[in-house]
């Protein structure tokens, strides 16, 4: 059984996330997301599912259990370029 990936809370503020990554909203930050990570305007019509994406390393993110269910491949190959340099 694979083991569930989430984020942590600085100081246990519902506000101050920390990706695995490192990336906090103070630093690259979270952005409103869909299904597959891609960024969407926060409005009832594209931004159904309350998802976030992590604007360095890609993890897509559920707002209310903070369970990380995915990854954009796009920001992944973005992350892991800027991490090997």
């Amino acid at each position: 059984m694979q083991k569930l990936e989430t984020i942590m809370l600085e100081g246990g503020d519902r506000d101050a996330w920390v990706c695995i990554c490192g990336n906090t909203p103070a630093s690259a930050g979270f952005y409103p997301c869909d299904l597959n990570g891609n960024p969407v305007e926060p409005t009832e019509k594209d931004w159904t599912m309350h998802l976030y994406v992590c604007d360095d390393c890609g993890r897509i993110i559920d707002q209310d259990t903070l369970i990380i269910i995915g990854r954009n491949p796009k920001l992944t190959s973005i992350y892991e370029r800027h991490v090997a340099a």
